[in-house]
Order: structure tokens, then C-alpha cells, then sequence
């Protein structure tokens, strides 16, 4: 089933299931509020949480200037271990990393042109809670203001891709199990296709990577 959203009535629009209307070089809001319908009204075990825990960043800890914060010697990007209860290296064996919540963790955490931070006991939080809380403002109501498509709609196409993603399914490929997300985002433009362009690659990826359908089959 293939959704075209798109400011005029193309051919490869009029020949898909629906096509959604919008005004141009809004589709950064419908994005961003799609993703907002995912972390804000759905539970994080709905979303992938094993890939978002095993495959990406997400857990990572962000430390108060906004960069990673990392381990003195190794200088490994450092998680929280839900087990030992404390900051460890990301692949550290066995650890259980968190998706949310606060922390207070001590380590460095380097910056742009070799700025560089101590920190003995820094407030910190996975880059999966940050990203909770920079989509936020991001609601269907607010797009819907900027794109003139209603929020009823966008609600509806992003809890469509969450549940045609059909987290924890798997298919065998050539005698291997591998996850099968049968959901993709295309996008006709890239990030230098002028304003919002970046930001469209941005949330079509994140929204990949919730589901989990960031180069597996089915996914993009």
C-alpha cells in the first residue's frame, strides 16, 4: 500500500492508494509529528526496543553540553546498565543499557575543536530520552498548522507505519533469520534539496530506526 503525500496530483500520486495533499516544503512538520505519535502516544515497548538498544545510539548518554559522555580511558560512548546499576562502555558484555530516564554518571565528554569536559557527577540521560523530549513541541495539532493537513491524518498514517511495521516479526533469508519490517519512508529529495531538507532525511531515518526497518528486509 503506497501513500504519496505531496503538494500537486502527480501520476505516481493518482496511482497510489491515497494521496494527501500538502503544502510545500512542509513535510518536515508531517514528519516530525509522525515521530511524535510514536514516542508520545505509544509505549516504548511497542516501538523496536532491542534494535534501538543493540543497532543504534539511542542509549548513549548525553552529558549537559549536549555531546556524549565517554569513558576517560577508552573514550567509548558510556550507557547505563540497567543490571550493574551504574555507566558503562556501550559494549561492554552483558550490559542492559536504558532507553529513558536520568542519571548521574562521571566521565568526558569532548565537543567540537578539541573542547573537552570532566565530569565527576553529571547529570545525564540516554540520547533516546532526549530525543522523547526534542520531539515534543511536535504534535499532529502543531504540523497540522504549517502543513494544512489535519492531525487526524497524520495520527492515522503514523499508527498505519507502526502497526504494517509489525515489530518482532522475522523472515528467513538464505537459511538466516532476520527481522522483516515491511514499511518504508521514500523521500523525493535529499539533504541538500534546499530548506528542510535535512530535516526531512532526519525524521524519515528516525523513523526507520523506531520500528526497526533500517536496512533489514521489507524496510528501507
Amino acid at each position: 500500500r503506497r501513500i504519496q503525500v505531496e503538494p500537486h496530483l502527480s501520476v505516481t500520486g493518482a496511482t497510489s492508494h491515497e494521496w494527501i495533499p500538502i503544502r510545500p516544503k512542509t513535510d518536515a512538520a508531517f514528519l516530525y509529528a509522525m515521530a511524535h505519535v510514536l514516542l508520545h502516544e505509544h509505549r516504548l515497548e511497542e516501538l523496536d526496543w532491542a534494535f534501538l538498544k543493540q543497532r543504534t545510539a539511542a542509549p548513549y548518554l548525553v552529558a549537559p553540553n549536549g555531546y556524549y559522555l565517554r569513558d576517560p580511558a577508552s573514550i567509548k560512548p558510556l550507557v547505563w546498565d540497567l543490571a550493574a546499576g551504574r555507566a558503562v562502555a556501550f559494549d561492554s558484555p552483558g550490559a542492559d543499557p536504558a532507553l529513558t530516564g536520568e542519571y548521574t554518571a562521571g566521565g568526558i565528554e569532548r565537543g567540537a575543536d578539541e573542547e573537552r569536559w570532566e565530569h565527576r557527577a553529571a547529570s545525564v540521560r540516554p540520547a533516546h530520552q532526549a530525543l522523547v523530549r526534542h520531539l515534543a513541541p511536535c504534535t499532529p495539532e502543531w504540523a497540522a498548522a504549517l502543513c494544512d493537513v489535519s492531525a487526524q491524518t497524520i495520527r492515522r498514517i503514523a499508527n498505519d507505519f507502526l502497526r504494517e511495521a509489525c515489530v518482532g516479526a522475522t523472515a528467513e533469508v538464505s537459511g538466516r533469520s532476520l527481522p522483516l519490517r515491511p514499511v518504508a519512508i521514500l523521500l523525493g529529495k535529499a539533504v541538500n534539496n534546499g530548506w528542510g531538507g535535512y530535516e526531512c532525511v532526519w525524521a524519515q531515518t528516525v523513523l526507520q530506526v523506531l520500528v526497526g526497518a533500517l536496512e533489514v528486509p521489507g524496510g528501507l
